[in-house]
């Protein structure tokens, strides 16, 4: 079995199945479901699906956010594990 990171499932499935509204709202446009999220949680999805690595992830959100670098890595877990929690992220090894 192919080993797939959660990234790049949002990646590869998400160039046009997620539309954003400013920094709080997302559409599936799949699923017709509309989500408010926090502007972190946006910055975050934002940057997933447009192909950062999770290394790259960490530290855009670790500057952006002024965190350091373990805690940026503790809630983009914590986020993902919130994305396969909604569907967004079916059953994938991390």
């Amino acid at each position: 079995m192919k080993h797939v990171s959660p990234i790049s499932e949002v990646r590869e499935s998400s160039a046009t199945r997620y539309r954003f509204y400013g920094d709080q709202f997302v559409l599936d446009t799949v699923l017709g479901n509309f989500y408010r999220v926090t502007p972190a949680a946006g910055f975050i999805l934002r940057h997933m699906i447009d192909g950062a690595s999770p290394e790259e992830l960490v530290a855009m959100v670790a500057e952006r956010f002024n965190i350091d670098r373990a805690r940026a890595s503790r809630d983009i877990e914590m986020f993902i594990s919130e994305l396969r929690s909604l569907g967004i992220l079916e059953n994938v090894g991390v």
